[in-house]
Protein backbone atom coordinates (compact mmCIF):
# COMPACT_ATOMS: atom_id res chain seq x y z
CA UNK A 1 0.00 0.00 0.00
CA UNK A 2 1.71 3.20 -0.91
CA UNK A 3 2.33 6.00 1.43
CA UNK A 4 -0.52 8.35 -0.07
CA UNK A 5 -2.82 5.16 -0.13
CA UNK A 6 -2.19 5.08 3.99
CA UNK A 7 -2.50 8.80 4.19
CA UNK A 8 -5.65 8.64 3.02
CA UNK A 9 -7.39 6.04 4.47
CA UNK A 10 -6.06 7.34 8.20
CA UNK A 11 -8.02 10.83 7.31
CA UNK A 12 -10.81 9.06 6.30
CA UNK A 13 -11.09 7.48 9.69
CA UNK A 14 -9.98 10.73 11.54
CA UNK A 15 -13.20 12.35 9.99
CA UNK A 16 -15.35 9.48 11.02
CA UNK A 17 -14.68 9.58 14.45
CA UNK A 18 -14.16 12.45 14.81
CA UNK A 19 -17.70 13.31 15.48
CA UNK A 20 -18.34 10.23 18.34
CA UNK A 21 -18.73 11.05 21.29
CA UNK A 22 -18.11 9.31 24.61
CA UNK A 23 -20.48 9.37 27.03
CA UNK A 24 -20.21 7.51 30.44
CA UNK A 25 -23.50 6.77 32.36
CA UNK A 26 -25.27 4.48 34.43
CA UNK A 27 -26.88 1.05 33.05
CA UNK A 28 -30.17 0.26 34.24
CA UNK A 29 -32.84 -2.33 33.01
CA UNK A 30 -36.15 -0.80 33.52
CA UNK A 31 -39.02 -2.28 31.20
CA UNK A 32 -40.47 -0.14 28.46
CA UNK A 33 -44.06 0.36 29.12
CA UNK A 34 -44.59 3.15 26.94
CA UNK A 35 -47.38 3.24 24.94
CA UNK A 36 -49.28 0.19 26.62
CA UNK A 37 -52.28 1.88 28.28
CA UNK A 38 -53.87 -1.20 29.10
CA UNK A 39 -51.47 -2.39 31.60
CA UNK A 40 -52.01 0.38 33.98
CA UNK A 41 -51.96 -1.53 37.33
CA UNK A 42 -48.06 -2.14 36.53
CA UNK A 43 -46.62 1.18 38.14
CA UNK A 44 -43.68 2.52 36.45
CA UNK A 45 -40.09 2.45 38.53
CA UNK A 46 -40.44 3.90 42.35
CA UNK A 47 -37.41 4.74 44.24
CA UNK A 48 -36.22 2.02 46.40
CA UNK A 49 -35.16 4.19 49.68
CA UNK A 50 -37.12 7.53 51.28
CA UNK A 51 -35.27 10.40 52.23
CA UNK A 52 -37.24 11.56 55.35
CA UNK A 53 -36.49 15.13 56.92
CA UNK A 54 -35.54 14.27 60.94
CA UNK A 55 -37.72 17.45 61.76
CA UNK A 56 -40.78 15.46 60.76
CA UNK A 57 -42.91 14.47 63.93
CA UNK A 58 -45.14 11.15 62.76
CA UNK A 59 -48.64 11.90 64.34
CA UNK A 60 -49.54 8.33 65.87
CA UNK A 61 -53.03 9.61 65.28
CA UNK A 62 -52.58 9.46 61.36
CA UNK A 63 -52.03 5.93 61.92
CA UNK A 64 -55.72 5.31 62.28
CA UNK A 65 -57.06 6.21 58.77
CA UNK A 66 -53.55 4.87 57.34
CA UNK A 67 -55.16 1.38 58.81
CA UNK A 68 -58.56 1.79 57.90
CA UNK A 69 -57.29 2.57 54.54
CA UNK A 70 -55.30 -0.57 54.10
CA UNK A 71 -58.23 -2.43 55.67
CA UNK A 72 -59.87 -1.25 52.70
CA UNK A 73 -58.23 -1.84 50.13
CA UNK A 74 -57.06 -5.17 51.19
CA UNK A 75 -61.21 -5.82 51.22
CA UNK A 76 -61.04 -4.14 47.49
CA UNK A 77 -58.22 -6.23 46.19
CA UNK A 78 -60.44 -9.34 47.67
CA UNK A 79 -63.73 -9.02 45.93
CA UNK A 80 -61.41 -7.81 42.47
CA UNK A 81 -59.71 -11.45 43.00
CA UNK A 82 -62.85 -13.06 43.48
CA UNK A 83 -64.70 -11.22 40.87
CA UNK A 84 -61.73 -11.98 38.77
CA UNK A 85 -61.77 -15.79 39.44
CA UNK A 86 -65.94 -16.04 38.84
CA UNK A 87 -65.36 -14.43 35.79
CA UNK A 88 -62.62 -15.51 34.02
CA UNK A 89 -64.53 -19.28 34.73
CA UNK A 90 -67.33 -18.04 32.45
CA UNK A 91 -67.21 -19.11 28.99
CA UNK A 92 -67.24 -15.85 26.40
CA UNK A 93 -69.51 -17.85 23.97
CA UNK A 94 -71.60 -18.90 26.65
CA UNK A 95 -72.54 -15.24 27.58
CA UNK A 96 -71.96 -13.37 24.51
CA UNK A 97 -72.35 -13.80 20.60
CA UNK A 98 -69.76 -11.17 19.74
CA UNK A 99 -67.56 -11.46 22.60
CA UNK A 100 -68.67 -8.12 24.07
CA UNK A 101 -70.85 -7.21 26.77
CA UNK A 102 -72.69 -4.39 28.13
CA UNK A 103 -74.73 -1.05 25.85
CA UNK A 104 -75.08 1.98 25.03
CA UNK A 105 -71.68 3.45 25.30
CA UNK A 106 -70.31 1.20 27.98
CA UNK A 107 -69.30 -1.86 25.41
CA UNK A 108 -66.63 -3.66 26.24
CA UNK A 109 -64.85 -6.97 25.10
CA UNK A 110 -64.93 -9.66 27.74
CA UNK A 111 -60.81 -9.84 26.78
CA UNK A 112 -60.57 -6.30 27.96
CA UNK A 113 -62.93 -6.85 30.82
CA UNK A 114 -60.17 -9.84 32.02
CA UNK A 115 -57.45 -7.35 31.39
CA UNK A 116 -58.93 -4.61 33.69
CA UNK A 117 -59.68 -6.88 36.00
CA UNK A 118 -56.30 -8.43 36.56
CA UNK A 119 -54.79 -4.53 36.30
CA UNK A 120 -57.28 -3.40 39.44
CA UNK A 121 -55.65 -6.40 41.22
CA UNK A 122 -52.22 -4.89 40.61
CA UNK A 123 -52.96 -1.65 41.39
CA UNK A 124 -55.03 -2.83 44.72
CA UNK A 125 -52.22 -5.15 45.15
CA UNK A 126 -49.19 -2.58 45.26
CA UNK A 127 -51.12 -0.09 46.99
CA UNK A 128 -51.79 -2.43 50.18
CA UNK A 129 -48.12 -3.60 50.02
CA UNK A 130 -47.05 -0.12 50.23
CA UNK A 131 -49.68 1.22 52.78
CA UNK A 132 -48.86 -2.54 55.29
CA UNK A 133 -44.85 -1.49 54.64
CA UNK A 134 -45.46 2.08 55.81
CA UNK A 135 -47.86 0.98 58.97
CA UNK A 136 -44.94 -1.81 60.33
CA UNK A 137 -42.12 1.17 59.36
CA UNK A 138 -39.45 1.99 62.27
CA UNK A 139 -40.65 5.71 62.08
CA UNK A 140 -43.85 5.04 63.64
CA UNK A 141 -42.50 3.07 66.35
CA UNK A 142 -41.89 6.19 68.90
CA UNK A 143 -45.07 7.68 67.68
CA UNK A 144 -46.43 4.35 68.90
CA UNK A 145 -45.55 5.01 72.44
CA UNK A 146 -47.25 8.21 72.48
CA UNK A 147 -50.44 6.91 71.18
CA UNK A 148 -53.75 6.89 73.72
CA UNK A 149 -55.57 3.38 74.81
CA UNK A 150 -58.35 3.98 73.03
CA UNK A 151 -56.24 5.07 69.35
CA UNK A 152 -54.22 2.02 70.05
CA UNK A 153 -57.07 -0.38 70.71
CA UNK A 154 -58.74 1.11 67.60
CA UNK A 155 -55.63 0.59 65.38
CA UNK A 156 -54.56 -2.64 67.37
CA UNK A 157 -58.28 -3.86 65.76
CA UNK A 158 -57.79 -2.79 62.43
CA UNK A 159 -54.39 -4.58 62.22
CA UNK A 160 -56.10 -7.40 63.20
CA UNK A 161 -58.82 -7.64 60.56
CA UNK A 162 -55.85 -6.38 57.72
CA UNK A 163 -53.58 -9.79 58.87
CA UNK A 164 -57.17 -12.09 58.63
CA UNK A 165 -57.59 -10.34 55.29
CA UNK A 166 -54.16 -10.21 54.15
CA UNK A 167 -53.53 -13.69 54.78
CA UNK A 168 -56.10 -14.70 51.53
CA UNK A 169 -57.91 -11.84 50.45
CA UNK A 170 -59.90 -13.79 48.26
CA UNK A 171 -61.47 -16.23 50.57
CA UNK A 172 -62.41 -13.47 52.78
CA UNK A 173 -64.50 -11.96 50.16
CA UNK A 174 -65.25 -15.23 49.29
CA UNK A 175 -66.45 -16.18 52.93
CA UNK A 176 -68.58 -12.53 52.90
CA UNK A 177 -70.20 -13.32 49.62
CA UNK A 178 -71.83 -16.49 51.13
CA UNK A 179 -73.03 -14.75 53.89
CA UNK A 180 -74.79 -12.15 51.59
CA UNK A 181 -76.38 -14.95 48.96
CA UNK A 182 -77.28 -16.62 52.32
CA UNK A 183 -78.89 -13.80 53.77
CA UNK A 184 -80.58 -13.18 49.73
CA UNK A 185 -81.91 -16.75 50.27
CA UNK A 186 -79.64 -17.63 46.82
CA UNK A 187 -76.97 -20.38 46.49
Amino acid sequence: MSDFSKKLAREYIMKRTANIKKTAGEVRFVKDRSGDEKQWGWATQNPSTREINTDFTFNPKNLEPLARSLRSSLIAMGHALSAYSTFTKVKSAAISPDGSLGGRGYIMKIVDIRRQLMNCIEALSAVTDTLYDEMHAPHWNPALKEQGPRERTEVTQIMNDVEEIRSNPEEWAGDVEEDLDSDNGSN
